[in-house]
């Protein structure tokens, strides 16, 4: 239900940008859609660049949601569950994306003019550059990669989900927590591609927070999981997201 759910959102979006670009593209053949004056206020040209953005967004996010289940499903099927969709992420994560869209959609029904080229063309750039990165690190990692933290995973061997292994070839050979930096900053571009301004601040913030925390936390368990192999790696790795201390955290 998830997936045609987000299937369908995604197929119409995508559609209804389609005719968007055209009608942007092709006035001449659309124009009769817009030729009274009430038509040309409610649906101006700045109105109408925003509706493709909001397509374009939904694009993204469906696209998100659905690659989070089918790369795990093909990459860890043992692991694989309805939550891999990562729909109902977190109580605030569903208020972070609330406070978006009442965002977007003041300014699209007061301030439409309020609108950046630049930013929105470097949100979707951002966006595309970061699902890659982080649908690649989660196809990598393959079985070790969790949405969930394993702890200990040497002291699991009873689980037949214990083929968790210390990953430091491919992109991981960079970068140590190569998902994480895509999330962050897909996260980011969202919003930019939305043209919103306090969002991009806000979701920059509180994805920075949240990373700040669970970042340390995971590296201590990597560390007691892997005490010889982990100082070693992560001496020679990235975070990539700027100005999070990688202190170990053993609880």
């Amino acid at each position: 239900m998830l997936a045609s759910s987000l299937g369908i959102l995604w197929a119409v979006h995508f559609v209804i940008g389609i005719q968007i670009s055209l009608a942007v593209s092709y006035q001449s053949f659309y124009g009769n859609l817009f030729s009274s004056e009430a038509a040309r206020i409610i649906v101006s040209s700045a109105r109408l660049q925003m509706l493709w953005q909001w397509c374009a967004y939904t694009v993204a996010v469906c696209t998100f949601h659905l690659l989070e289940f089918f790369v795990t499903a093909i990459c860890n099927p043992s692991t694989t569950t309805a939550n891999s969709f990562l729909v109902d992420h977190s109580t605030a994560y569903t208020k972070a994306f609330l406070v978006s869209w009442t965002e977007f959609g003041l300014r699209f029904c007061f301030f439409p003019n309020w609108n950046v080229q630049f930013q929105w063309r470097v949100g979707l750039l951002v966006i595309i550059s970061s699902q890659i990165l982080r649908s690649l690190a989660m196809a990598t990692a393959g079985e070790s990669f969790h949405h969930i933290i394993q702890k200990h995973p040497s002291l699991r061997s009873s689980d037949a989900r214990s083929s968790h292994v210390l990953i430091t070839h491919g992109i991981y050979r960079y970068l140590r927590h190569p998902s994480y930096v895509g999330f962050y900053y897909w996260s980011i571009g969202t919003q930019l591609l939305l043209g919103n301004f306090f969002s991009t601040a806000a979701f920059a913030a509180a994805s920075w927070m949240f990373f700040a925390r669970r970042i340390p936390y995971e590296e201590g368990t990597l560390y007691q999981a892997y005490p010889e192999q982990y100082p070693e790696y992560a001496a020679r790795t990235w975070v990539g997201i700027p100005f999070i201390k990688t202190r170990v955290k053993t609880q």
